[in-house]
């Protein structure tokens, strides 16, 4: 069904039809495989009641745009006023806003742009991975009004949270849990809340830790090392684990973190 609504919306976008055509897209009630011990879809279980239902309007406005530069960082290695000053030059537009990713480098980004002349920029003081990818998601710029989306950006950022899974580097007690070298601990906020080792279970545990389940969505960013095989098991049993939360794994291919789990 996915690859005939592609091919669909690739025939519309071909003779430019999806600048003036509503897209309506429900689907039939779900059958269950399996879950609750049922091998059907006559019950009045939320797998069965519940259906795709999707409209596109073309002149609505689009929340969500992409990033015109990424400015480079690392483990002890944040970027620089003249990173940042480069970056904007590039942009060349009347208004630049900054997503950092990490709460060090927003003092840099703010003398940046005191620095930078040619340009109104402001950032959003976004302290994690999280925080940037949610603010961008939903960044809506229909209004106009640079302090209201600001302000509508910071709302946003204030209701994420963000988890990550990492192997420890040294063994340790930290918040009432014991550290081993080598193993995964699962952290947010510098509070580490678990230590497994196995992955796996380091980031079902993390997730336990934050509540996953009474959140709408949890966007979870797989890492480099982080093989599929295990990604898929992770999936399952977060859908299991969370009940009506949005699961959405991303092959983010980061290194050192292994999973970051993104509560919105």
């Amino acid at each position: 069904t996915d690859a005939q609504i592609g091919k669909v919306i690739a025939e519309m976008k071909s003779l430019g039809l999806d600048k003036n055509t509503f897209v309506v897209l429900i689907g039939d009630h779900g059958w269950n495989l399996g879950e609750h011990g049922c091998w059907c879809k006559h019950s009045i279980l939320e797998t069965s009641i519940h259906v795709p239902f999707i409209i596109v309007d073309p002149d609505a406005p689009q929340k969500g745009v992409r990033c015109d530069e990424v400015v480079e960082g690392g483990q002890s290695m944040n970027p620089s006023a003249e990173d940042f000053v480069r970056a904007f030059e590039k942009i060349n537009a009347e208004t630049i806003l900054v997503f950092p990713n990490n709460g060090n480098v927003i003092l840099t980004a703010r003398q940046a742009a005191e620095l930078y002349r040619n340009s109104d920029v402001r950032v959003v003081e976004s302290r994690t991975v999280g925080e940037g990818y949610a603010a961008v998601s939903m960044l809506d710029l229909s209004s106009g009004d640079t302090d209201r989306i600001l302000e509508e950006m910071k709302e946003i950022v204030g209701g994420v949270v963000t988890g990550v899974v990492s192997r420890a580097s040294r063994s340790a007690e930290m918040n009432g849990v014991e550290v081993r070298e080598g193993d995964f601990i699962g952290f947010a906020d510098d509070v580490i809340y678990v230590d497994d080792a196995e992955r796996l279970r380091a980031a079902e545990r993390l997730a336990g830790a934050l509540s996953a389940g009474k959140y709408d969505i949890l966007l979870v960013l797989c890492g480099a090392d982080a093989p599929e095989e295990e990604t898929r098991l992770l999936y399952d049993d977060l859908k299991k684990a969370c009940g009506r939360t949005e699961i959405i794994l991303i092959d983010g291919g980061q290194p050192l973190y292994d999973y970051i789990l993104i509560l919105e």
